[in-house]
């Protein structure tokens, strides 16, 4: 990604302002401890371990400066990727951290569904570890802190018993078995996420929708549906997460 300098005085302590610049770092073998880097500063979605995943400069310049950038032959133009990256960190700045994020009202793509909800009079709820927790960023949800997979169905079901209700609840067993790479852990992590839903299922009341969306190929491929083996560069990305919602609209109107 290009890049560009800014500030003055020592080299050390000048931003270093570009897009994914940790190539550009690590092919030059140069550390810099104070960078923008707007493949961070923007990222198109979080994830809990390992990496955001990033956006295109190409794409965010379109996005966020309204214009187009490395369309001709050659591609890539280094002063013209640098510029775009200096103008995106700049408007960063300008307008606040939240700019650009996923989700955000400030500049994000999508409005979030939990915001949505709470304000058409549903009550939200958000139940996952505490570090996990702490990484939303969310009003329109409340934060409830469970530590293992069993808490978090046993407050599930609970919050069902009021009607319009909406609880997000990642499942992480699933996760903690894959990465051992063992079938035998695997496959009893399989057995007893389906045994959780079916507790789950069974305590919910009539007009509740349960929708299970794996997040990561080996989720997909037992508990979720057919998904292909994760590469051996997509292992940094968390494997065999489940995010579980919970929509009770009993007596009260989905």
């Amino acid at each position: 990604g290009g890049g560009g300098g800014g500030g003055g005085g020592e080299a050390s302590e000048a931003y270093l302002v570009g897009h994914s610049l940790e190539n550009d770092l690590e092919a030059l073998g140069l550390p810099h401890g104070r960078v923008l880097d707007t493949a961070l500063l923007y990222p198109l979605r979080y994830n809990l371990q390992g990496a955001p995943a990033k956006s295109s400069l190409r794409a965010l310049t379109w996005r966020f400066l309204k214009r187009q950038i490395q369309t001709g032959a050659r591609g890539h133009d280094p002063t013209e990727d640098a510029a775009a990256a200096m103008e995106l960190a700049q408007l960063k700045l300008r307008h606040g951290a939240r700019f650009g994020l996923p989700g955000s009202e400030a500049g994000g793509t999508y409005a979030s569904l939990l915001s949505s909800l709470a304000k058409a009079g549903w009550g939200c709820s958000v139940a996952d570890r505490r570090e996990a927790l702490e990484l939303l960023d969310e009003s329109g949800a409340r934060r409830v802190e469970v530590d293992s997979d069993e808490a978090g169905i046993a407050y599930a079901a609970a919050e069902l018993s009021e009607p319009r209700r909406f609880v997000w609840l990642p499942l992480r067993e699933l996760a903690s078995a894959e990465a051992t790479a063992d079938q035998t852990s695997r496959a009893a992590a399989l057995e007893t996420l389906r045994s959780r839903l079916a507790e789950l299922i069974a305590a919910a009341p009539p007009n509740t929708l349960v929708a299970v969306v794996g997040c990561g190929a080996s989720a997909g491929g037992g508990a979720t549906g057919g998904a292909d083996k994760p590469s051996p560069s997509a292992t940094s990305r968390p494997l065999g997460c489940v995010a579980l919602t919970v929509v009770s609209g009993a007596a009260g109107g989905a």
